[in-house]
């Protein structure tokens, strides 16, 4: 008995071209899937780029903004020069705030204020030597503040270049290297005020808040306006002064907005008159009417977004310069002086 298979029909002819329309097909929808993902991503790179480079731009021009903020400060500071060059005090225009000037999506904001009315910590050690006058002066400063007269010597010892502490109070390298974190002494003039806190007796903030709203640090030899300084300062001019009269002194000259002319005009004030004639005249290099150095801060709002700029001038005649910039926030208000 035979048996015979049974044979396959044949494959329609349609059959095979269906399946390849169908691999075709699916190629093309995976090749526009990736093309869609690609696409997706070369987008989203595209935004994040304007996006960056809006902030930039953004940024680029609130710097600009503050910049030409700076400039017109500068411009008060040189008007006042050419119209007012007897004296300068509080009451003139450079010290009051400007008005917010309006720009596009955002307002500018400045002010002006007076360093030489204030101590200059680089004073103690100027001309390649140590200056005794200015470390008295300063360390009854200090006294007037509730602070020890001796911390003055660490304070001189921190810009003079030798590695020799002077006095009990002194340090040098020697000391800073055993702190935690060690550092050494900087043997160079002061930059900024802050940097006091890394002097030895500053270290504390209370101690700190304490004296610096009557000293800065300014690259060079500065006298102290006298027309703009406060009355603590003023009184540490000689022990024989007494801070409530100077403190009264400097309340009704900024009252009475009448500046002094002259330095020596100090010392017919009842409140100053105590001083012997040899102690005035070894403070007399210190005083000054009129004030070299500024800073000035200027603050843009751009699209809700803040950018600050703290510059340090520097005015001789009727020119102002710029020798530091800062982009750092600026507190909204200066430490107030303590209350004694």
């Amino acid at each position: 008995m035979s048996t015979s298979r049974l044979a396959r029909p044949p494959a329609h002819p349609f059959a095979r071209h269906s399946t390849q329309q169908g691999v075709a097909l699916l190629t093309i929808l995976l090749m526009v899937a990736m093309a869609t993902i690609l696409a997706a991503g070369l987008m989203a790179r595209q935004q994040r780029f304007v996006r960056e480079t809006s902030v930039l731009l953004r940024q680029d021009q609130a710097m600009q903004y503050a910049l030409a903020g700076e400039s017109f400060l500068i411009e008060l500071l040189a008007a006042d020069q050419r119209t007012s060059a007897k004296h300068d005090s509080l009451d003139e225009v450079w010290a009051q705030p400007t008005p917010p000037y309006p720009v596009e999506d955002g307002v500018v904001t400045g002010q002006l204020f007076d360093q030489s009315g204030r101590f200059n910590l680089n004073n103690l050690y100027h001309d390649g030597k140590a200056d005794p006058v200015a470390n008295a002066l300063f360390g009854r400063l200090l006294v007037r503040a509730g602070l020890s007269a001796d911390l003055a010597d660490a304070v001189m010892d921190w810009q003079d270049p030798d590695d020799t502490a002077t006095g009990a109070s002194g340090a040098e390298s020697s000391f800073y290297l055993g702190q935690q974190p060690s550092y050494r002494a900087a043997n160079r003039p002061f930059d900024d005020v802050s940097e006091l806190q890394q002097v030895r007796g500053f270290e504390d903030p209370a101690v700190f808040a304490k004296i610096s709203p009557y000293v800065m640090a300014v690259p060079s030899f500065a006298p102290i306006n006298i027309n703009t300084a406060q009355g603590m300062l003023l009184a540490a001019l000689d022990e024989t002064i007494d801070l409530d009269a100077a403190n009264k002194w400097a309340t009704e000259r900024d009252d009475t907005k009448q500046p002094l002319d002259e330095p020596a005009a100090l010392w017919n004030a009842s409140a100053f008159n105590t001083v012997t004639t040899e102690k005035r005249s070894a403070v007399s290099p210190f005083l000054a009417v009129t004030s070299q150095f500024y800073r000035a801060e200027v603050q843009v709002s751009l699209s809700n977004r803040m950018r600050y700029l703290s510059s340090q001038l520097y005015r001789k005649d009727s020119a102002v310069y710029c020798y530091r910039r800062s982009l750092a926030p600026i507190p909204n208000k200066a430490p107030e002086p303590e209350k004694l």
